[in-house]
């Protein structure tokens, strides 16, 4: 996952004379796993945002469709919660696979802890059927915009051909949906333990659904 770097304090006078995109704020109630941790520039990128190189080759692992709704997503929201504390005490993400085992139960992969803004995907364990990635999105900082999704969050994912659930500083949940290229906030602010220092000023324009397209203008504002 990549986190946008954002410096809020300058966006906040910039917002007042030219709005990026007319998305409201969701009253209350909302990072992807990335191939390196070093993250670098990339210069062919807007200013400001944070992109990975490619990854390596991991195409071929079985695959079903993610469902986020009844068993798996209460699976999904203890397994965040679990990951939220770690995710502050370090300033780091922690990122990995969320599947079936051979039986059909679901299961993760060990979490990873990667770096502040990016963290690297683990091997998929044999006999794993994958059906989203996991990652937190960190702790809180004025300099990244952590409380949705990036679009480099989406293309990882899509390019595996999964889904993905995201946790923010906030407390949010999200799904990344790649069959239609949207992100869902499942649940609100405060939903899963939320950082200390969390500043809900700085959210930026949430809303409960995003398209990628949406999330590419805001990036690219």
């Amino acid at each position: 996952m990549i986190r946008q770097a954002f410096p809020f304090a300058v966006a906040a006078m910039l917002g007042a004379c030219a709005a990026p995109l007319p998305l409201p704020s969701v009253p209350s109630g909302q990072g992807h796993a990335v191939p390196n941790s070093a993250a670098p520039r990339d210069t062919a990128s807007p200013p400001g945002v944070l992109h990975a190189a490619p990854r390596s080759a991991r195409r071929g692992f079985p695959t079903a469709e993610a469902t986020a709704s009844g068993t798996e997503l209460a699976f999904v929201r203890d397994l965040m919660a679990s990951l939220q504390p770690l995710s502050f005490a370090g300033n780091r993400e922690y990122c990995g696979y969320i599947g079936h085992d051979p039986a059909g139960r679901l299961m993760h992969t060990p979490p990873v802890a990667g770096a502040e803004a990016s963290c690297p995907l683990p091997p998929i364990p044999q006999g794993m059927t994958v059906i989203a990635s996991y990652h937190t999105h960190g702790t809180y900082s004025p300099w990244y915009a952590s409380e949705w999704p990036t679009t480099q969050d989406v293309n990882t994912d899509a390019a595996d051909g999964i889904d993905g659930y995201i946790a923010t500083p906030g407390g949010r949940l999200w799904h990344v949906d790649t069959d239609t290229m949207t992100v869902r906030q499942i649940c609100g602010r405060g939903c899963l333990p939320q950082d200390p220092n969390y500043r809900p000023e700085d959210d930026g324009p949430l809303r409960p659904v995003m398209t990628y397209d949406q999330l590419l203008a805001w990036e690219r504002s």
